[in-house]
Parts: structure tokens; sequence; C-alpha cells
């Protein structure tokens, strides 16, 4: 029955929270203080108990009552909730230059729906435990194991409530099932309570209180609150370490959530047969919770043993890893959760008072735990010290429950509390101080030092672990990437330019009004703001970022001159995307769109029908919605759903082809075509704009239509066995079998298939929007870069590889006139031809750099000399004699080639196919062959 009763309570929770987000937002303050309004209103039912418990003669029957409240309540507030979005955005509007004020209102509104459904669950175990505490069983054993059967149930809750329920039902329907499994329990509690074993053995005490004075427990009362902040501060601490090595998602923080319930489950279960054995052994507690701090301390030592990896995707390795972490410390802060009762419970007569008492102060201090964890531990001391940091108050708490002497060691129990208490000690004074730095961080940015890139910076915040890497060469940056929580989303290679960059070029190019008022969702390393402030039209960006850290670390990126947030026409919100379209009145001609993946927690909102729409009604006539759609990632999701919301919204939906990972989603608020060809190619005559273009491989106007994978119509056709992403089906992104995913692996012939620039081709010469926006002459000149874009596709999905692909770089060369193509075929960008020319290492590398150069320069004599000098110099890589011979044969000297190729190396794959290919193709080939 409370095994029940425990699972709908985390349906309902997760339906509230997922409902909250969307009126409230999603920041790391909007969270927090729902999740406090969530907990405030558990510690009211605690504190009605803890009052009032005494009076209660029917209990189980009062529990009953209770679970109907929360079924009848808790489909109240997940109906009414939506309803408050409009409330609270005309409170946002008013007061949204006063955050705190703003913030108020996000606890008050959140607090007052909730408040019903949560002081009834807040009361439900004090009241069973009533019912439950018999002679027979005891008080420490009927609370254990109501608690651990709660909670097990919880468990259930969670990874049902994200792996079916909402996935299968939505979150609506998850609701009604949850009040409906709430009535099961209420209906099988009257059916107990009819059959005669409602009844209680207390009596009212002589003085009208259930509550001896309050000094007499003060010292337990702040243990069991350091206890429960505790705990809920680990909780959020565990979570961002571990967010560090696993790929986030929804599911994966259920899984994670799951294990610690578990855990703590195990510890409340395991209390309950220890206090029935052991009795009144007054030692338990103060070792016990001596105990918790040395695991603390212990489990983060040892995880480094214990786990291996980064960017974990498996859901049995982010459960291991989570067990490594967390399970020690949360299996006995259940078994501390029990003890404390037991402690309670001699000082107060009412088993029913004692209980909703303990459970008040533990709740009261989960309430604060997470805020001091995100906005004051992690932030000023970071995840190692504050781990430390936890430790020692579980030490104090330890110290707080010691009752009576231990001098003598008298009993088995006060020596363990001894040895308990010294080997905490020695963990703290011994706490290895340094190793998240030299240890943890370098693990987590592991895939992204492959490179030669360091860590320049890291940065622990409310809402994230940012490290910031930087790849230099000649003492200046080649690119810096932003990896947030252990995964990079943005950066400023020339790979990440190209995408971000195009989410300004399309819509500028194709919008026949200059752009002047623009919005951009999502800040990230700052190359899409630093594209749209070098546009000369543009009056005013506003940029919305969620993450303040995140827009710290830019500082480190760009200087005061050339920071894209110092430009005067630039004004950055802090806050969650989707509630700044709701209490913005502006409207823009541009909305640019680069959140984090739909996968990422407390991301899908921004990703739904419901959104999608909200941007479309922020649109001036004819303004246009770029919008990021990452696919082929680690920890993937059916994009199919997003592709359907989005189209959903936008009649004259598009897909375009940033990069093949990074896809652009394109609608229109009625845009009007087509333009100019003059308008179209005006870009390419403002220096600052084409050098950018330029550098990111758009080099001429006829490019940009090769990038073209679909209109609505093929969209439509492709996603049509898709159900759309919604606000009450934020779970749609899930695998499923019935549905092509361009992400999902078992579709990577599809995917390739959306991609094919040869089919995108014939799709670009049948498009109704095409031929509506299209300027005609351009659209015929831009068949042939189809081609072109095979090739490039190729490069920025696989890497370069100039020997396997020679194929490739000669076509680039020979048959067109484009220079970055080639330049990336060559693993080289304009970054790099830049910096080699300011300096010199002496290893050949930037004679072998402007060999490369001169060779995309078709200056092939050039090029020859310069690898030849480069060789001379030292520098020997696998490329450098076999392009210093391709030169030499494009230059039209083959006898200095043949010369050249003899005892080159061909002893791998990619070396003996590059000298295959120039021997049919020149007759030049190593001798001997």
């Amino acid at each position: 029955m409370f095994f029940a009763s425990g699972a709908a309570s985390l349906i309902f929770e997760a339906v509230w929270f997922h409902r909250c987000g969307l009126v409230f937002g999603n920041s790391v303050w909007a969270t927090s203080l729902v999740l406090s309004s969530f907990m405030a209103g558990l510690a009211v039912g605690n504190a009605a108990v803890a009052r009032r418990g005494w009076q209660i003669r029917r209990p189980i029957r009062a529990y009953a009552l209770l679970e109907v409240v929360v079924a009848v309540s808790g489909l109240a507030a997940t109906l009414i909730l939506p309803a408050m979005t409009g409330a609270f955005v005309s409170v946002a509007r008013t007061f949204v230059e006063d955050p705190w004020l703003v913030n108020l209102a996000r606890v008050a509104m959140a607090f007052v729906v909730l408040v019903v459904p949560t002081t009834a669950m807040g009361a439900t175990l004090p009241v069973l435990v009533e019912a439950a505490s018999r002679e027979e069983e005891g008080f420490g054993h009927a609370l254990g194991r109501l608690y651990g059967w709660n909670t097990l149930g919880a468990v259930v809750g969670v990874v049902g409530a994200e792996v079916v329920l909402i996935a299968r039902f939505g979150v609506t329907t998850s609701a009604v099932l949850a009040g409906v499994i709430d009535l099961g329990a209420a209906a099988w509690a009257f059916q107990l309570s009819r059959s005669g074993l409602d009844r209680t053995n207390l009596k009212r005490p002589a003085n009208g209180s259930a509550v001896i004075p309050g000094w007499k427990v003060a010292r337990l009362a702040l243990a069991t609150f350091l206890a429960g902040g505790t705990l809920m501060a680990l909780e959020v601490l565990w979570f961002r370490f571990l967010m560090m090595f696993i790929i986030p998602s929804t599911l994966v923080v259920a899984i994670m959530l799951a294990v610690v319930l578990t855990a703590i489950a195990v510890g409340g279960l395991t209390a309950a047969l220890v206090t029935k054995r052991s009795g009144e052994d007054l030692a338990l507690l103060p070792t016990f919770a001596l105990v918790a701090g040395a695991t603390v301390v212990a489990s983060y030592l040892s995880f480094r043993s214990l786990s291996e990896g980064a960017q974990i995707t498996e859901w049995y390795r982010a459960v291991w890893m989570t067990l490594v972490l967390t399970f020690p410390t949360s299996v006995v802060s259940g078994m501390l959760f029990t003890l404390f009762g037991v402690a309670f419970k001699r000082r107060i007569t009412a088993a029913a008072v004692a209980a909703g008492l303990m459970t008040l102060l533990n709740t009261a201090g989960a309430m604060l735990g997470p805020l001091m964890a995100a906005f004051v531990l992690l932030p000023f001391l970071g995840v190692e010290r504050s781990l430390w940091g936890a430790a020692l108050v579980y030490g104090v708490v330890g110290l707080l429950t010691v009752r009576g002497s231990l001098a003598g060691m008298a009993t088995m129990g006060a020596r363990a509390c001894v040895a308990a208490g010294l080997v905490t000690a020695l963990l703290l004074g011994f706490f290895p101080f340094g190793m998240m730095q030299t240890s943890y961080f370098i693990r987590a940015a592991s895939a992204y030092l492959g490179d030669g890139a360091r860590m320049i910076a890291s940065r622990e915040g409310p809402s994230e672990t940012i490290f910031l890497l930087e790849k230099d060469w000649l003492g200046k940056p080649v690119y810096h990437r932003l990896v947030t929580n252990g995964f990079s989303m943005t950066g400023t290679s020339t790979k990440a330019k190209r995408y971000m960059r195009y989410f300004v070029y399309w819509p500028m190019l194709l919008h026949e009004a200059p752009l002047r008022r623009v919005l951009l969702v999502g800040y990230g390393a700052g190359v899409t703001a630093k594209a749209i402030t070098a546009l000369k039209s543009v009056e005013s960006m506003d940029v919305v970022e969620i993450s303040r850290d995140v827009v710290a670390m830019s500082d480190l990126i760009y200087s005061p001159a050339d920071h894209p947030l110092r430009d005067t026409r630039v004004r950055l919100h802090v806050e969650d995307g989707r509630q700044y379209l709701l209490t913005t009145k502006d409207r823009f001609d541009l909305i640019t769109g680069e959140p984090p993946p739909p996968g990422t927690p407390g991301t899908v909102n921004l990703y739904t029908r419901e959104y999608f729409q909200l941007l479309r009604d922020r649109l001036v006539d004819g303004g246009i919605v770029t919008y990021w759609l990452p696919v082929a990632r680690e920890g993937g999701y059916n994009t199919s759903a997003v592709i359907r919301a989005f189209c959903d919204a936008f009649d004259d939906c598009s897909l375009w082809n940033g990069t093949p990972s990074d896809l652009m989603l394109v609608g229109t608020n009625r845009l009007k075509g087509p333009v100019s060809v003059s308008h179209f190619a005006q870009a390419w005559n403002d220096s600052t704009v084409w050098s950018d273009m330029r550098e990111v491989g758009f080099e001429t106007p006829a490019q940009i239509g090769a990038t073209f994978l679909g209109d609505a119509g093929y969209l439509r056709r492709i996603t049509e066995a898709a159900a759309p992403l919604t606000d009450d089906f934020p779970r749609r992104l899930l695998w499923s079998r019935s549905v092509p995913s361009l992400s999902d692996p078992r579709f990577v012939d599809y995917y390739h298939t959306v991609l094919d620039p040869g089919l995108a081709r014939g799709r670009f010469e049948k498009s109704e929007l095409v031929r509506g926006l299209w300027p005609s002459t351009l659209s015929s000149e831009t068949l042939p870069f189809f081609e072109a874009q095979q090739i490039i596709n190729k490069v920025l999905l696989e890497g370069a590889n100039t020997l396997r692909d020679i194929e490739d770089l000669h076509f680039l060369l020979t048959r067109t006139s484009l220079r970055r193509p080639a330049l990336w075929a060559l693993d080289s960008d304009d970054v790099q031809q830049l910096i080699a020319d300011s300096g010199d290492d002496g290893t050949g590398l930037v004679e072998y750099t402007l060999g490369v150069r001169s060779l995309v320069a078709r200056n092939y004599v050039a090029a020859a000399e310069f690898f030849s000098t480069a060789e001379q110099r030292g520098y020997r890589s696998a490329t450098t004699r076999p392009l210093l011979v391709y030169a030499l044969c494009l230059a039209g000297r083959l006898s200095d080639a043949a010369l050249a190729a003899n005892g080159a190396s061909s002893a791998s794959a990619d070396e003996r196919h590059f000298w295959g290919w120039l021997g049919v193709t020149y007759g030049v080939k190593p001798q001997p062959w």
C-alpha cells in the first residue's frame, strides 16, 4: 500500500516539475525554488502531524483520506499549472528589472498550487507510523519498514514515469494514473480500517501536549535538520560530479535518482531490522552519522579506481558509476532517518508526533540543502571542497547525537562509535584536495585533449561545470572549446563557426529588407552573436543565455575590443529562453536558437510545438527563425519528433545543412520572395561579412543553395510516422522502432539519404520553397556545387584524411575554384594559415602549412618548394612527401615527381591507396612498388 503511494508521489513530482518548468522556467533559480516549494509543502504536512498527531484516533482511516486528497489535489495542480502561465508572465513583466521579486513570485505561486497535495503527502508517513507502531513491532521497526517500502515505490515511480508513462501516455494522463494509484492505496487503507486494525494505543498526554520541552531535544533537532540538508546537498554535488562523465539526459538523471533512492530504501529497511534487534543501544545514531561522513570521503577517493571512462551513454555503466559514488552514503543516510525517529520516540509519547517532528526537521533541512549546494557550495567551494564539508557536517551530526559517556568503552556500540569517529577524522584530515583538478577534470575532458588542446580555465557554477580548452600554435589560439558537464556543444573551430554563422547568413541573404532586430537564444561561445554584430543593419540584438557562467567564460575567448557582448547594440538576458519569449512584447526580424540538445535535462521545452509556435508569434511579418538541430551525436534522440513539431508551427519549414552533425531548421512568418540576385550577392561586397563567410566555406553566392536538404513537403513525408514533440508529450524523443530518426544508429542509411547531395539536388530543383525565394538564375548556378558539398560533408563528418581521400582533393583543385574545402581536406584552415604568417617554430611545420596554402591557391611550383623545405627542416609527416610529389605532378614536372617519389613510404593502407591512384593518374609511384 505505502509502496504504491511512493510510486504515485514520484510520478506526480515528475509531472509537476515538468509543468512548473513550462510556467516558471528551467533556470537554476526557477528549478531550485520550485523544489524548495515542493519540500515546504511536505514540511507543512509533517508539522501538522507533529502538532496534532496525538489527536488522531483512527490513523489508517486518516491515511486513506490523505491519499484521496493527494489524488484529487495532485491532479488539480497538474491541470491548474498551465493556466498560471499568464499570471506569472504578468508579474514577471512588471518586475522584469528586479529578479528577486520575480523569484519570490515563483516560490509563492508554486507553493500555492502545490501546498495541498504536498501537505497531504508530508502527513502520510507519520500518520501511518502511528498505525503500524505496535508493541510487538516497535516504533523503529515500523518507521524503517514504511520508509523503506515507500522509497522503493518511489524508485518504481521515477523510472516508470521517465521510461513508460510520460513517454507513452503524456504528462496529463500520467498524472491521472498517479491519482488512480493513490486512490487504490486509499481504498486498501479504508478496507484495513474497517477490518478492526485501525486503532491506536495513544493516550492524551496529561499536559495536553505530546512533546516535551524544546530545549531537551534541541541538539537532536539540529542534528536531524543538518542530516536532511546534507543528503539533499550531496545529491546536487553527486549529480554534478557524475555529469562530468555521463552524457546528461532525462533518462540518465532518472536512473541516477533511482540508484540513490534504492540505497536510501535499503538503509531504511536495514535500520528496521537493526533497531528491532539492538533495542536501545544509544551509540547507533552517532556511529552511523560518523560512518556517513567517512563514506562520503571514501566514495570520492575510490571513484577514480572503481570507474573508468567519460562521455558514458550506456545505462549500466551510468548505474555503476552512481553506485560507486552514492550508494554507501545513501544507505547510511536511509538508516539515519529511522534512527533519528527512534531517538525522537524516546522523548515523545505519541508515535505520530515523534515521526511528524522528525520528518519536519529532516524535510526543513532538505528544503534548504539544494539551495545551499547550488548557490553557495558549488560557486564558492566547488564539488571537491563541498564534499569535504558534507563529510564534516556528518561528523558534527555524530557529535551532536552522542548521548551519555563513552568513557570506559562500556559497550560494543560505544567502541564502534569511537572507531567510526577516528576513521572519519583520519579521512577528513588526509582528504585528497586537488584530485579534482589533477585527475577528474582531465579525465572528464579527455575526449577533447587528443589534438593537443589544453585546459586553460574551469568554472563550477550553480548549473554546470565548465572547462575552457584551447589549442594553440606559435603562442596563438587555433580554437577554443567550451566543455559543459563533460560534453562539448560549442566552440570556435572552423566547423563550429560554419554552422553557427550560417544561422545568420541564411536569413541575411533571403530577407529582402535589412535585418534590424535580432534575438539570439543560447549564447554559447559567442560565434553567432559575433556574426550578428558584424551586420551593420542590425539596430538591436537581445541575447538570452540561461547560464551566467557560460557568459563569463567568453571573457577568456575575446579581447574587450572584439567581445560581441561589448557591442552597444547588445542586451544580455540571463534567463530561460522560453520565459524570455513569454515575457517580452518585442517582435523580431530574426530569431535564431542554439540551446543545448533536446535530450539535455531541462531543455526539451525549447524544442516542442508550443515553443516553436511562440517563436513564430514573436516574428514581425516576413521574419525568419533559424534553429539548431543537432544530430548523429552520443546519447541520441528521436529527431523526427522535433522536425514534426517545427513543421506544425511553420507551414514553410525547411531543413539545411550547416554541417552534417548540425542541421538548421528554417521557418518564417510569411516571408515573400524571390529576392534579387543583387540583394543575394551584396554580402560578398561587405569586406567583413565576406571574409567571415569565406572562412567557413561560403565563397560564392551559388554555394548557399547546395546546403539545401528539404522543404516542408519532404520533411512531412519523412516524419509522417512520427508524433510531434509537445509540452504534454516531452518524452517522444525516446527511441521508437517505427519512427526513423536522423540520429538513430539503426537508421544510418536513412540519415545519409537525407544528407546525400545528389538526392538533395533533385529536391532543390523541384522545391516550391526554392522557386519562391531563390533568384532563378542563381538556382541554376547552384546545381554544380552539390557535388562539392558531398566532399565538404565527408570532411566535416569524418575529418581530413588526405591520402585516403586524394580523389576528393584532386576534384576540388582541378574541377572547382573553391579554396576552403580544399584547405579543410588538407587538414588546415584560415586560422592556421594566419598563424603561419606570424612566426616560425623551426620544425618545418610553418613551411608545410605555407605549402598547403600554395597548393590550395593552385600555385603548384611554390607548394612543392615549401613541402621540400619542410622536409629538409625535419618535418616528415605521413603527407609531406606525398604532397610534394603530388604538387610536382600538378605543376607538370613529372620527372621531378618520379625522383621525389623514390623511397617514399607505402607501409599504410592510406599510403598505398594514394600511390596507387597517383600511378594510375600520372604514372608516378615509388620505386620499387
